[in-house]
């Protein structure tokens, strides 16, 4: 008889803790912020303080969090386990809110500037004036929420490291900012699907709602394509490096997804969404890395 027989079942169950916290909690999602300022500053050769990344990873952190746990009884017809994990975590998120303001605000004092501060505090207000003003658009005005949404995230991640080291805004920004967002429109776009029945119920107009999923999977691989277009640009014009066109190979990566998304069912969907579809943005600058230290040896 083995000396530990539960061993392997206790080491399963804190795995599977410690997935669902990550998932579930919005930390995997969270990561996607640094992920894209450390892609701006391989491309544009802007160096990078390790605090900085710490504030990106916290800012939507906090406002997924929130969301999750505002809609967690909500999420129970389409996100099952995301609202049944919610449930359990209800009574203790103030207090890890609590932690992750105070971590924040630290941060913020001891290594950020004015600028930074003002424009950390307007993403924040316009991800939480959506939730209190905005989300009546949704149901008049279809597509609203995937296109402010897609907004508010590009604007953070593209302009962050303007704003810390106070530089001065140049096309390259410009173009990696619609880059951003064309290819965070597919990500909101995407995810919504999942909650297609939902929000149809609530009334909300989003894309998948007014297109349905067929034709809202077809839009997508049409706008896969488009959503390079500034890329392109930005090479053309030499205001990108030529390595950058490594991202292309994003273009296979997510039309796999939105292929198979095709014939799976809800529960896999959501498990698509949750991975490979927040796990772009964290793919991108391992693929830089590699295509630039590839680019400038030869």
């Amino acid at each position: 008889m083995p000396l530990y027989p539960n061993v392997k079942n206790l080491s399963s169950k804190y795995s599977s803790i410690l997935q669902n916290e990550f998932i579930y909690s919005g930390h995997f999602g969270a990561l996607g912020a640094p992920a894209i300022i450390i892609s701006v500053s391989i491309i544009l050769k802007i160096n990078l303080d390790l605090p900085i990344l710490f504030i990106s990873y916290l800012v939507p952190l906090i406002v997924y969090s929130y969301d999750y746990y505002k809609d967690l009884y909500k999420d129970i017809k389409t996100n099952e386990e995301r609202s049944v994990y919610w449930q359990g975590q209800a009574k203790r998120y103030p207090i890890v809110l609590g932690v992750y303001i105070a971590l924040l605000i630290s941060l913020i004092i001891s290594f950020s500037n004015q600028n930074l501060l003002i424009f950390i505090l307007a993403i924040f207000f316009c991800g939480f004036l959506y939730t209190i003003l905005f989300k009546g658009l949704t149901k008049r005005i279809p597509g609203f929420k995937n296109i402010y949404t897609s907004l508010i995230w590009a604007l953070a991640g593209s302009f962050f490291l303007l704003f810390h080291y106070s530089l001065k805004l140049d096309i390259s920004f410009i173009i990696l900012f619609i880059l951003i967002f064309l290819r965070f429109i597919i990500n909101v776009t995407f995810f919504d699907i999942k909650d297609l029945e939902s929000d149809r119920e609530e009334g909300l107009k989003t894309l998948p709602v007014t297109l349905g999923k067929e034709h809202t999977l077809k839009f997508l691989q049409i706008f896969n394509i488009f959503s390079f277009i500034p890329l392109f640009v930005g090479i053309y014009t030499k205001e990108i490096p030529l390595f950058a066109f490594s991202l292309i190979l994003f273009y296979f990566y997510s039309f796999y997804y939105m292929k198979k998304a095709e014939t799976v069912t809800s529960e896999e969907l959501r498990f698509i969404s949750y991975t490979m579809v927040d796990g772009e943005f964290m793919l991108w600058p391992i693929l830089l890395l590699i295509a630039g230290a590839l680019y400038y040896s030869l």
